[in-house]
């Protein structure tokens, strides 16, 4: 727990920790995350405080992830994928619903959404939402929309840096305005001895520079954590 009024859950990764308001993600605030691509590392990132949330005997809301998450990986995690609860919902009205729902209902511990046509006013409304509920809330959209006003008050661009790392830039926070990218292994320390060669969450690519913000649209790579949707 950081020095902030409200609780907050570590993020896992030391000096990411030192760069989030109250030292962790914050509890009763709506978090979002900006992605190049679904796949980019995100789950990784997140992967501390899902393990903590379950590890608690607290449930996880997945609302419309676009991949079927790969269960024995997140359990690779220290994940209890008993505890992991997810809603399909193909229309945007459905999705926002079974979000808010979730924030609402306080049955969750973290509660993760993907809506790529979240408006202003619908982050408005997620975020006093969040404001009454002792839950974490990540709202998942495309990197695309940084441009784009929101009433997060966190917001981070990732953006892949070089094999096993993720990059991450803090486009929005409470305090000073942060400068630079900042470059994190692929999962926390704690948990990367638990992942075995062939549950990676990256291929080996060669290392590059990552390039000035606003971030390109980094290549697509396969995700270990999870196997996309198929549908008929």
């Amino acid at each position: 727990m950081g020095s902030s009024a409200e609780p907050v859950l570590s993020s896992g990764f030391d000096e990411l920790d030192r760069e989030l308001p109250g030292g962790g993600w914050p509890t009763r605030n709506l978090t979002e995350l900006l992605l190049p691509t679904e796949g980019v590392g995100e789950i990784g990132l997140l992967s501390a405080p899902l393990a903590q949330t379950t590890g608690s005997e607290r449930n996880i809301l997945l609302v419309s992830p676009p991949y079927l998450p790969y269960m024995p990986a997140w359990e690779n995690l220290d994940i209890d994928s008993r505890r992991v609860v997810m809603v399909r919902a193909h229309k945007p009205a459905e999705r926002l619903w079974a979000f808010e729902q979730g924030i609402r209902s306080g049955a969750f511990g973290v509660v993760i959404g993907w809506l790529p046509e979240a408006s202003q006013q619908t982050t408005r409304k997620l975020q006093i939402l969040a404001r009454s509920a002792a839950v974490v809330v990540f709202l998942l959209r495309p990197a695309s929309a940084q441009s784009e006003p929101s009433a997060a008050p966190l917001r981070l661009l990732l953006g892949p840096a070089r094999c096993h790392t993720l990059a991450l830039y803090l486009l929005k926070r409470r305090g000073p305005a942060h400068e630079g990218w900042l470059t994190l292994p692929a999962v926390p320390s704690a948990v990367e001895p638990l992942l075995t060669a062939g549950k990676r969450l990256d291929q080996p690519a060669p290392s590059h520079t990552l390039p000035p913000l606003p971030a390109g649209s980094p290549t697509e790579r396969p995700h270990a954590l999870a196997r996309p949707v198929l549908h008929a």
